[in-house]
């Protein structure tokens, strides 16, 4: 039904050549997704004749590293066998203490045939995992992650002037990396200060074309990890990542983690039990400014985040794009139509004025 969209999706945003070597893989929480795949398999068969696939159970948590049969489609079993045989791939899966250099070195000497493109859509997110990570910094994948993905998507915020939404990205991402502080605040209580300090903004172009590249599909963001110590105030969450709260709740923190959650919702109650399971998870992990102008849909976090105009705030794991929190979880929570200051030393500058972008 959408083999355009996906024709369109491997020539203009992966730019995927007879050359390359694709996976395409995603988990088994909705029924769509096992054909969303056959599509993209079919499709993919136009432009390369490597092309693998695999389909796995949901891991239930965004942030969570992939199953040991997707390292195996992935790296080959030569690879992840001396994984085991040094108790190291245990320890990877469940984001325990390893040893990065001893687990790069296995995966560098032992993979083989290790993909090219990696189009990742399971419903929950493998962006902010140590398997991405590997792939994108060490392997030159290009990798196009697109959890919650609804093939709608394919009409609404993947219809858009890429080369628009890049260039936005980037000039944001470039303030980011230059600001030290950031402070958001929206009308409906939202009120939080934190710090960006020597913390490098990155841009979610759309585009990865170049080894390494890797961001969401649809895209159209630039983030930065803010320092895991530093936040405080409040921030009123409005929805889950797939759904609106029957009412909001609101985070609080103190020393840049969720020192307490206010309201009576059942995903705040979600939300503690993580705490109680994974107590890292509380430390604030991400901050976002979207940049897609095709983007509306509030209730589907991977669109809600990029929506032109809002900014987005996460917790949890953020190791994997500069910063120093490692768990098994990362959700983002979006704020919108907020003001936004951001600034260094001897400046300030309004970046957003209730939801509208300040001239940059």
């Amino acid at each position: 039904m959408y083999s355009d969209q996906i024709r369109n999706l491997y020539r203009t945003n992966l730019n995927l050549g007879v050359e390359d070597r694709l996976l395409v893989f995603t988990d088994d929480e909705k029924d769509y997704l096992e054909e969303l795949l056959g599509d993209f398999l079919k499709v993919g068969r136009e432009f390369t004749q490597e092309v693998r696939s695999f389909l796995y159970g949901a891991t239930k948590t965004h942030g969570a590293e992939p199953p040991e049969g997707l390292w195996r489609q992935t790296f080959g079993d030569e690879a992840v066998d001396e994984l085991k045989d040094r108790g190291l791939l245990e320890k990877v899966l469940h984001k325990e203490n390893y040893p990065e250099g001893e687990v790069l070195g296995v995966l560098k000497e032992k993979a083989r045939d290790v993909p090219s493109v990696v189009v990742a859509f399971p419903y929950y997110s493998t962006t902010h995992t140590f398997y991405r990570k590997v792939l994108t910094e060490h392997f030159g994948v290009r990798y196009a992650s697109m959890p919650l993905f609804d093939p709608t998507m394919f009409l609404t915020s993947m219809n858009v002037d890429w080369h628009y939404v890049a260039k936005l990205s980037t000039d944001i991402a470039e303030m980011l990396s230059e600001a030290e502080w950031a402070h958001v605040k929206s009308e409906y209580g939202t009120d939080i200060e934190f710090s960006i300090k020597d913390r490098k903004g990155i841009p979610d172009t759309g585009l990865f074309h170049n080894p390494g590249e890797f961001g969401n599909l649809p895209a159209g963001e630039a983030f930065t990890a803010p320092v895991e110590t530093e936040a405080y105030g409040r921030l009123v969450i409005l929805y889950a990542p797939d759904r609106e709260l029957e009412r909001p709740i609101t985070m609080k923190f103190i020393d840049g983690g969720v020192e307490s959650i206010e309201g009576f919702e059942d995903y705040r109650y979600f939300i503690e039990d993580v705490f109680k399971k994974m107590p890292e998870a509380r430390f604030i992990a991400e901050f976002g400014v979207g940049t897609n102008p095709k983007a509306s849909r509030p209730d589907n976090l991977l669109e809600a985040e990029k929506i032109l105009g809002t900014v987005h705030i996460a917790i949890g794991d953020n190791h994997t794009f500069g910063g120093l929190n490692k768990v098994g979880f990362h959700t983002d929570y979006v704020v919108f139509k907020p003001t936004v200051l951001i600034g260094g030393k001897g400046w300030e500058k309004k970046l957003l004025l209730r939801g509208e972008l300040q001239k940059i």
